[in-house]
């Protein structure tokens, strides 16, 4: 018998998850309902679901931020291609990763629209819809605020196709978000929005953000339950400051956003552990393992590969902060790094094909020309897992048959297993 979780509730400024206080870190991993890394505008595979979300465990993670299971308008593979149409596939994406959160004992943060016109879409998407040029008419124009209320309520009603839960029902889903760094929004407008939501999903919490600083004047809207505010770069003055505030107006805190290169980081991380009015950090932002080799890249400056290769040791260090601090939010010891699994080889006419591993940071590869016995001979030896695919064995002779086998190396003492041992035949370049 499957024994459900509680929600994630609020009494005063402090979360709960059912008589047990809750506090939380982890990462943003906004591209988890429709990517934009991928050569194009398309649904993340399961592998790269997968794979982060396994990511974020191991760093500690008990809450995910994934601006895309929500916020995804305007492209013909978002949640809503067009005003008033909703894409099946689209949300069957979105269905698998809340499930694969869920079977991982994640929460989720969600937003329903971004603030900026990216590729998932944002407040100048239901403006263009209805024909307005000025974006700051989605808080004020009664036909964009109530087709704005009608997605929201698409998504509030989806029942999942995995689990057969409506998603309002869902405490996977720790809490709704109004948006995205919505810094202009008038108070007046969060407060219809949040009382709508919660008129139809009174289970769930709602967040509402802004971009540097904290939007205090929203602190007295009744049904808003948490203040959000991101950092770049992190700034533990900052934090401690605008938590007090939040906390002194009873609402609960959380830093769902942080830039963590180029800053005191270790004075960030231990001003959120120790301030119990820090609800939760979630810093920007993870990205996984590729499908056929090295690591999905994304260039903001804020990327998360874990573990780095630790060809640069201060980026090492600074992600090893990110992962202590995921158990030590959430008042766990800080265990061990885990051991890489045996990673998954093919060879395609001496063209070494392979999927990183969570927790691996580099891999050797051996050959042997005598037999799948051996003897070895190391062809790269720890090579960083950044490296794309495919990795080409710059001794190969064409004309020889060779046996291949490859083993992961990770933080951990203890290295993977060799993977299964392929044989790549004789080939004509």
């Amino acid at each position: 018998m499957t024994i459900k979780k509680p929600f994630i509730t609020r009494a005063g400024s402090s979360l709960y998850e059912g008589r047990l206080p809750f506090r939380f870190a982890g990462p943003n991993i906004y591209w988890l309902g429709l990517d934009e890394n991928v050569g194009g505008v398309d649904w993340p595979t399961p592998f790269r679901v997968c794979n982060a979300l396994d990511t974020a465990v191991e760093m500690g993670a008990n809450v995910v931020r994934s601006h895309t299971l929500g916020a995804s308008v305007g492209d013909p593979k978002s949640l809503s291609p067009r005003l008033g149409e909703y894409n099946e596939e689209a949300f069957r994406r979105v269905d698998y990763a809340i499930k694969e959160a869920e079977d991982r004992g994640l929460r989720l943060i969600i937003p329903f629209v971004c603030n900026w016109a990216y590729y998932h879409g944002g407040r100048e998407t239901f403006t263009g819809w209805r024909d307005l040029t000025v974006r700051d008419l989605f808080y004020t124009n009664r036909d964009v605020i109530e087709d704005f209320k009608s997605y929201i309520t698409v998504i509030l009603n989806r029942v999942n196709t995995y689990s057969g839960i409506a998603y309002k029902e869902d405490p996977t889903i720790m809490a709704w978000e109004l948006g995205n760094e919505l810094n202009a929004a008038p108070v007046e407008w969060v407060k219809e929005i949040c009382d709508y939501i919660k008129s139809i999903d009174n289970n769930h919490l709602v967040a509402h953000g802004k971009q540097f600083q904290l939007d205090a004047d929203k602190l007295a809207v009744d049904s808003l339950d948490i203040l959000d505010v991101h950092y770049y770069p992190a700034n533990a003055e900052a934090l401690v400051r605008d938590a007090k505030q939040v906390v002194e107006a009873g609402k609960v805190y959380i830093a769902g956003e942080f830039g963590w290169p180029d800053c005191d980081l270790e004075q960030f991380i231990a001003a959120a552990e120790e301030n119990e009015a820090v609800s939760g950090t979630s810093f920007w932002s993870l990205f996984p393992h590729a499908d056929e080799g090295g690591y999905v890249h994304h260039f903001d400056g804020f990327s998360v590969h874990y573990p780095s290769s630790g060809t640069n040791p201060d980026l090492a260090a600074r992600i090893q902060q990110l992962r202590s601090h995921g158990y030590r939010m959430s008042g766990r010891e800080v265990p061990q790094p885990i051991q890489p699994d045996v990673p998954i080889m093919k060879i395609e006419k001496g063209m070494v094909y392979f999927q990183g591993v969570v927790g691996a940071a580099s891999y050797s590869l051996e050959k042997s020309t005598a037999s799948s016995e051996g003897p070895w001979v190391t062809v790269y030896d720890k090579r960083p897992g950044d490296y794309g695919a495919p990795w080409i064995d710059p001794t190969r002779a064409h004309s020889v048959r060779t046996w291949y086998r490859l083993q992961a190396f990770g933080v951990s003492i203890r290295p993977s297993g060799y993977s299964e041992v392929i044989v790549s035949e004789p080939f004509t370049p």
